[in-house]
């Protein structure tokens, strides 16, 4: 897939526009830099995806000595789950960090064409029919 694009109700933030086009190779990126917006930590904890992600985030902020190191690995750990997850997962996570109420629909592009799930835009094994 090329792009995803998703559509709210009202227009993103910053833009005089309701859809968002994101290149689906910057999603990843797009999604991290929403999270790390979020001033709410407990929001910020709880948006986190895995619960595993979320406890060690919780258990860092509650410390007065976390090191910045260890705030490092974490984010490297939290960069480490971003790439491995997949497309449709990080979309999902997207709209969540941006008002999910909100965005109406989301659907991915392939060679100019629009799907309504990435499955679709993926290459297809002739050989296999």
């Amino acid at each position: 897939m090329d792009t995803i694009i998703f559509v709210k109700d009202r227009n993103w933030p910053g833009t005089n526009s309701r859809i968002y086009e994101i290149p689906s190779a910057d999603l990843g990126v797009k999604a991290m830099t929403s999270w790390s917006r979020i001033e709410d930590m407990q929001a910020a904890g709880y948006s986190l995806p895995g619960e595993a992600l979320q406890n060690r985030y919780f258990a860092l902020s509650n410390r007065d000595d976390a090191t910045q190191a260890e705030w490092d690995e974490f984010i490297d750990a939290l960069w480490n789950v971003v790439h491995s997850m997949t497309p449709e997962a990080l979309a999902d996570w997207f709209i969540q960090l941006n008002d999910p109420v909100t965005v109406k629909a989301h659907c991915w592009v392939h060679d100019g064409v629009e799907y309504l799930d990435a499955a679709h835009t993926l290459p297809r094994d002739e050989a296999s029919r």
